[in-house]
């Protein structure tokens, strides 16, 4: 799904590296040009091929101003293309051709020696239709460079990933950090000289696991180690959804207000690996009864559909805690745009405005976290229904 209409789903990206460009110039138009995916017309293709693309289509092979520079963003796509023949396929052809043989034996068996001449038939069989094209599969994954801010705005799976960063890091001699719940909060923490505040985080424990006193949240799908530290994007939709039911909903952030309701989805795990994961569908759903009892039996949020009121602008969205991923995110209508070119320019000063707003959200979140978090804590075990000396349902 790419920015320029409709919903749109993203992780950010933060670029490293020093000469950083500021502005979109042809330089950076030519190095995608040379690093775009090239189909070769001889040899058999590899089984995965990648490179740059135009953002407009599969097939958009252009790069311009006209086409990729927008404000001072610049937006294109990652190409990635499959060539495989599936094996089924393989396994009938080989058997047909083996039957064939077969048939004019006296034996009726099929000999060693042809059925070696029958895999180098298939091999060459197969070889010919890759290179017609017949099983390539192609995508396209956009993505928004905002140059002044260095953020890249992208959707790439955990699969994709890899050959997104190798390919920014050879095209353009930088290199790009996933960013997540923990490493944002740094981002927001540093320069407020809280690095220390930051660095001494643990997880906070609501329930007791089934080991009793003892025993602490383990989040067993975060990394461990001293950083990012991603279980805080956990906390944080759990904060919001105790803002939200069990306050009045409305946080305040630097120069007004957030408006916080949860909406139609909410997905748990249990910090303990011990009682699986819950999802939960329907109207009202952080208010459900399955909700507060998985909370009570030692889970955590780890995706919550949101509608957030945040400085007079409405959105709705699907919240990834660890990544502070947004998916289906949709914002205001915009009422009036002369061009699609106006429409798109005006589109990325709303995904801007958004992620400002988001991390001023989440930045209420970390001054909590980091200051009179234990009275919050408590606040949110009250809420629950929860005690300090109660165990976990896994108990």
């Amino acid at each position: 799904m790419g920015f320029a209409s409709g919903s749109i789903s993203f992780r950010r990206y933060a670029v490293i590296g020093p000469r950083q460009p500021e502005l979109p110039d042809e330089k950076l138009l030519e190095k995608l040009e040379e690093n775009a995916l090239k189909i070769g017309e001889l040899g058999v293709p590899e089984p995965v091929e990648y490179g740059w693309s135009g953002a407009r289509h599969v097939l958009d092979g252009a790069f311009s101003f006209q086409n990729n520079v927008y404000n001072d963003c610049l937006y294109f796509a990652l190409r990635i293309d499959t060539n495989k023949v599936p094996g089924e396929l393989k396994k009938a052809y080989q058997l047909m051709e083996e039957e064939a043989i077969a048939k004019d034996n006296p034996s009726g068996f099929i000999s060693k020696k042809q059925k070696k001449d029958v895999k180098t038939t298939i091999t060459r069989k197969v070889e010919d239709e890759l290179r017609s094209g017949k099983f390539r599969r192609s995508k396209i994954i956009p993505m928004l460079w905002d140059l002044p801010s260095g953020m890249v705005y992208c959707q790439a799976g955990q699969g994709d990933q890899e050959k997104l960063l190798e390919i920014f890091n050879r095209t353009f001699n930088l290199d790009l950090q996933p960013l997540s719940s923990g490493s944002i909060a740094l981002r927001l923490l540093e320069p407020q000289g809280k690095r220390r505040d930051y660095e001494d985080l643990k997880p906070s424990r609501f329930v007791y696991g089934p080991g009793g006193e003892s025993q602490w949240p383990d989040y067993p799908w975060v990394m461990k180690g001293p950083e990012p530290k991603d279980f805080l994007g956990n906390e944080f939709v759990l904060w919001l959804w105790h803002e939200a039911d069990g306050k009045t909903g409305v946080i305040k952030l630097g120069k007004g207000d957030a408006t916080v309701l949860f909406d139609k989805a909410l997905d748990l795990d249990c910090t303990y690996g011990e009682t699986g994961r819950d999802s939960l569908r329907g109207a009202g759903v952080s208010r459900m009864p399955e909700a507060m009892d998985a909370l009570r039996s030692g889970k955590a949020p780890r995706k919550a559909g949101l509608v957030l009121d945040m400085h007079g602008s409405q959105y709705s969205l699907m919240l990834g805690a660890e990544q502070l991923a947004f998916a289906g995110l949709k914002m205001p209508e915009i009422e009036e745009a002369d061009s699609p070119r106006t429409l798109f320019e005006e589109r990325i000063t709303q995904i801007r405005d958004f992620c400002k707003s988001f991390d001023e959200l989440y930045g209420a979140f970390l001054k909590a976290r980091v200051g009179g978090w234990d009275g919050v804590r408590q606040s949110i075990r009250k809420w629950m229904g929860e005690t300090p000396v109660r165990k976990s349902a896994a108990a």
